[in-house]
């Protein structure tokens, strides 16, 4: 509003002076008329005027006298409007000069606004896009890396499973539940509560895992609709860049034929030229120019807003999006979000690293006491033939390795989950690269755009020094 007002005042002030006139303003209407521009038009209007009749003398003395009074009052008369045209020339030449560097320093002024705003505003907006991308592309790629790793807890959970159901097969179903050794009530048991556990774990993976990777899946493409949009406000400020390069290039046109009117050089291509096309399209990139500061005002102040207490904010848009998310990703992302300061307790994450901790140390008991051991004693111990006590004990060395191949795996997933793995990344994409460098570049880029309107309205206010001089010779 506040740029709004200034427009709007500023024009109204524009049209009073124009509506006030030469003879009130001066150049300040808008042209460089000669003071004896209307003096010389208004002597032509008169016509031919008689001169006073004067009566005879009545001598030739008193006419000699009366013709050297007459002489030496004309003189002096001359000498005083000689002087005073001469003031009234230096003058008028001084307002010429006044005007046409106030235009040419107010293009000037345009020219280095918008050099300002593209190296400052633009570079610093640009590069808060660059670290925007990357940060999103970096949450993107942790994501899916994350979705791959859970997808391998899934295909571990079923080998081990699979590894099992084979173990009885080959046992006869009976995996050492026939043996009357010492240790076998010992291995019985572990492998029943190893069975136990699996089935457990396995249930609580499938319940569990498949909405996590939907969760990630889900994160994966609010990142995606994001960088979509900060690719189209590239676009957004490569327009931008596209009208502040056609309003210099209308400033040096201008700042050229204000060159040829200082020289005196006007014809109907030069007035063509002002009148049909330079101020026009002006015009019309003022207009831009001043819609792109207002808007450029309030997305600072925004992004000024957004930037006290970011964190609490994006706090606040995800909990209104919470309904997206089923599993424990949405606390985890929130961990992240608020510092790290409160680990989600409970999680599905840490509940399935006990189950896998539990069948890891089940089954690793178990395996010990059957490798131990040779065939023909792990025969005798379990009641078992001889390919049936190799199959168990190949059994028990597959099952050992594969919980520790899905305990190798799901402790990579909690790494991934760390603090340290996302909250750098979150850091860097909401308050170095938006509170930062977008704010920073936001900030220029009002200040440039603003000042690019107000060295343009000045340009209006002083167009007059754009024009040639209005001389007496120029009117018939």
């Amino acid at each position: 509003m506040l740029i709004l007002a200034i427009a709007l005042v500023w024009g109204m002030v524009i049209i009073g002076l124009q509506i006030a006139g030469q003879k009130k303003v001066g150049f300040m209407a808008g042209r460089l008329e000669h003071p004896d521009f209307a003096g010389a038009s208004s002597s032509n209007k008169g016509g031919g005027t008689l001169p006073p009749i004067e009566e005879e003398p009545e001598d030739d003395e008193s006419l000699l006298e009366s013709e050297a009074s007459s002489s030496a009052f004309i003189i002096s008369n001359d000498i005083e409007v000689t002087q005073e045209q001469a003031k009234k020339e230096n003058k008028f030449k001084r307002n010429v000069l006044i005007a046409r560097v106030a235009f040419v320093l107010s293009g000037l002024g345009v020219i280095i606004a918008s050099i300002l705003f593209y190296a400052k505003g633009v570079a610093s907006f640009h590069k808060s896009l660059t670290s925007a991308h990357g940060g999103l592309d970096l949450v993107q790629q942790i994501a899916y890396k994350t979705i791959n790793m859970t997808d391998n807890a899934i295909y571990e959970k079923n080998a081990l499973l699979g590894t099992l159901k084979t173990t009885k097969e080959d046992t006869g179903g009976r995996l050492c539940d026939g043996g009357a050794g010492p240790y076998a009530q010992e291995i019985q048991n572990g492998l029943a509560e190893f069975a136990s556990e699996v089935e457990e774990l396995s249930s609580m993976i499938d319940d569990n895992i498949g909405a996590f990777g939907n969760d990630l899946r889900e994160l994966v493409t609010i990142t995606e609709d994001v960088n979509d949009k900060l690719y189209s406000a590239e676009i957004f400020f490569g327009i931008a860049v596209a009208i502040t390069v056609m309003i210099n290039v209308l400033i040096l046109a201008m700042l050229g034929q204000t060159y040829f009117s200082a020289k005196g050089v006007s014809n109907c291509c030069t007035k063509f030229i002002t009148n049909a096309i330079l101020w026009p399209v002006f015009s019309f990139f003022l207009v831009l120019a001043w819609i792109f500061a207002t808007l450029f005002l309030v997305t600072s102040l925004a992004g000024s807003d957004f930037c006290v207490k970011p964190d609490v904010v994006v706090e606040g848009i995800l909990r209104k999006h919470q309904d997206k998310f089923s599993s424990a990703i949405f606390q985890f992302i929130i961990y992240y979000i608020s510092g790290c300061k409160v680990k989600p307790a409970n999680s599905e994450v840490e509940a399935i690293a006990d189950q896998i901790g539990l069948a890891v140390g089940t089954v690793h008991d178990v395996s010990e006491a059957m490798m131990g051991m040779s065939i023909p004693t792990l025969q005798g111990e379990c009641g078992l033939d001889k390919a049936a006590a190799t199959a168990l004990e190949g059994g028990a060395e597959l099952l050992h390795n594969g919980t520790h191949l899905l305990n190798k795996g799901w402790i990579e997933v909690r790494t991934l989950l760390e603090c340290k793995t996302f909250n750098p990344v979150y850091t860097t994409l909401v308050h170095d690269a938006f509170c930062i460098d977008a704010v920073d570049g936001l900030t220029w880029l009002y200040s440039s755009a603003f000042a690019m309107f107000i060295f343009s309205m000045l340009m209006i206010m002083f167009r007059a020094g754009l024009y040639p001089v209005n001389h007496p010779s120029a009117k018939p």
